[in-house]
């Protein structure tokens, strides 16, 4: 399965939710060894890796995956794919698997059993989770046509094909982003040290020295040094324990990305 993310952050808190679940890091495993046709796909990005004989614009094309999952026989690719404007990318993904799916008459160049999945994940942001389902729809029909989402943490299956959907909102809302989730599970049992990130943020911030400033990033990364010093927030998402197995358990959205992922891999 490759998992289509928009960023860093989103990889690392799917991660720490699968692995409750089962799933464990996969990262020392040679390429020739993950099974076909992600071992092909995977060699063949890695070729592009000469980066001395690329050009800028080519090297932002290779697609390596940012972690790798293994249960089982399941395999989980994840990808950071730099933002929801990079449609190029995922469109690029979603192309190479559907050329692995034979068509009537043709032979099945799949081995025995394989079944091939795509998960997009998105914010929700300001235009809301309807918004996001559609344009989902717009790329998948630009490759596949006649397919559409109706909803979301939804999951189709189309040919051998398994595409699912999940935008990421603030709890009972329409709108919302990644942090609406993370944060409040990382502050639960913690509010003290969250609440004095915020107030120190709150003092310190200056709109005139500040580019891009999220509130909710930066007090993640402040109360984050407490654990991870000089660490980014995909660090402190991944290895600190302000999000816990216990508390991923008993968080309803965690559990439905849980199920999510369930439908896609049953």
């Amino acid at each position: 399965m490759a998992i289509l993310c928009e960023g860093p952050h989103d990889v690392a808190f799917i991660v720490k939710i699968l692995k409750t679940i089962g799933f464990k890091s996969n990262e020392g495993t040679k390429l020739a060894d993950f099974p076909f046709p992600m071992s092909d796909m995977l060699k063949n990005e890695v070729k592009k890796s000469n980066v001395e004989e690329l050009k800028f614009t080519e090297i932002r094309q290779i697609l390596i995956p940012a972690n790798t999952l293994k249960k089982d026989d399941i395999y989980l690719f994840l990808y950071a794919l730099g933002g929801d404007s990079r449609k190029d990318l995922r469109g690029k993904i979603l192309k190479q698997f559907v050329d692995f799916l034979p068509n009537d008459g043709e032979i099945q160049t799949l081995p025995p059993d394989t079944t091939l999945s795509i998960a997009y994940f998105f914010d929700a942001d300001k235009n809301g989770i309807e918004d996001r389902i559609q344009q989902v729809n717009l790329e998948i029909a630009e490759v596949i046509e006649d397919f559409s989402f109706d909803h979301n943490a939804e999951t189709k299956a189309m040919n051998g094909l398994q595409l699912g959907c999940y935008i990421f909102s603030k709890e009972a809302e329409n709108t919302g982003k990644l942090e609406d989730m993370i944060l409040p599970l990382m502050k639960q049992g913690n509010e003290e040290i969250f609440d004095n990130a915020k107030v120190y943020l709150d003092e310190n911030y200056d709109k005139s020295r500040a580019k891009d400033f999220e509130i909710q990033k930066a007090t993640i990364g402040v109360a984050g040094q407490l654990q991870k010093s000089g660490s980014t927030n995909i660090v402190i998402i991944a290895q600190s324990d302000f999000i816990t197995e216990k508390k991923i358990l008993a968080d309803a959205k965690c559990q439905e990305i849980i199920s999510f992922f369930e439908s896609l891999i049953q």
